[in-house]
């Protein structure tokens, strides 16, 4: 249904069913509905931000590849949602400084770590500053961290005297 063409009140009227339908349902049916629409570029809006807002298990899939997702939409979900949902949004293949910026303001360190993990973006400087801060009380963080290539020199120095033996080697 949500392949064809549709008028915007016929779309409407299958959004409310479906959206209806999800909240009866299963788990691992709405898991499986999430995966599906987590990938198509004309999902609609509603049933997206539904899905979003979900169990994180459900959520997943939408807050790391959905393309209706707005920086706006995402925004909203990192401040009304916990660390599972934000490190699924640090995954997303494409991230806005303003998004990546209010990450890495959380202060969570997993966060922080699958942003330094995720190679599709390139982390801003206040991303950078801030995890390295972070990353030298942190050798979970400082890690991945090092091992980017957009990490600058300096940075990477000041780190190195807080890693560990087997990290300098590297």
């Amino acid at each position: 249904l949500l392949d064809r063409d549709l008028a915007p009140r016929e779309q409407e009227l299958i959004s409310d069913v479906l959206i209806s339908l999800m909240r009866q349902a299963e788990h691992d049916l709405r898991q499986a509905i999430a995966e599906r629409l987590s990938v198509m570029d004309g999902a609609p809006l509603r049933i997206i931000l539904h899905i979003a807002n979900d169990d994180i298990g459900v959520a997943n899939p939408v807050l790391k590849n959905s393309t209706v997702l707005s920086d706006l939409d995402l925004l909203y979900i990192i401040k009304g949602k916990n660390s599972d949902y934000w490190q699924a949004i640090a995954q997303r293949r494409q991230l806005s400084d303003g998004v990546m910026n209010v990450l890495v303001d959380t202060g969570d360190v997993p966060t922080m770590v699958a942003l330094s993990l995720n190679d599709q973006v390139r982390l801003t400087r206040h991303a950078l500053q801030a995890m390295g801060k972070t990353a030298e009380q942190n050798e979970d963080l400082s890690r991945p961290l090092l091992m980017r290539a957009d990490v600058p020199e300096d940075l990477a120095r000041r780190l190195y005297a807080f890693v560990g033996q087997e990290l300098k080697r590297y």
